[in-house]
Order: structure tokens, then C-alpha cells, then sequence
């Protein structure tokens, strides 16, 4: 997950698995505003790291999605 942060430019990270199905698992990454969003997802870098994924876990199926935070709550 570092090596993706920084290759993305991410200001912040998470990883995330399933409690349920251990064979689940979430990345999330925070990006200044969307325009660094575009570069990270047209960038080298993630083309590279795709290929890592796909040499080293070819079975795994993977999606990607865009999200646009909403809210936040902190109590």
C-alpha cells in the first residue's frame, strides 16, 4: 500500500478486509481534488502497478470506482 500511495500521489490510504470473506479486500486512496485523481488513474505508475498485480495474483478479479466524499461525521 505505500508503494501505491506514493506512486499515486494519495494524500491518505486504507485497506480494508472482509470479516466475512477473508478473500475480500478494499483500497481506498484520498486525492487533493480530482484533477490529481486523473493524473494518478492515467499515470505510469498505476499501469505498473497493475501489471504487479496481475503477474502476481492472475485469478483475482479486481474492479475500480470512483467516489466523491459527501460527509463526514466526528463525534
Amino acid at each position: 500500500m505505500p508503494d501505491a500511495a506514493k506512486s499515486f500521489g494519495a494524500i491518505k490510504a486504507w485497506r480494508f478486509w472482509s470479516l466475512s470473506e477473508p478473500a475480500i479486500h478494499h483500497a481506498m486512496y484520498e486525492f487533493a481534488d480530482e484533477a490529481a485523481l486523473d493524473r494518478a488513474m492515467k499515470g505510469e505508475n498505476f499501469k505498473r502497478l497493475i501489471a504487479d498485480f496481475n503477474r502476481d495474483w492472475p485469478e483475482v478479479p479486481r474492479m475500480r470506482d470512483t467516489f466523491v466524499l459527501a460527509q463526514t461525521y466526528e463525534a
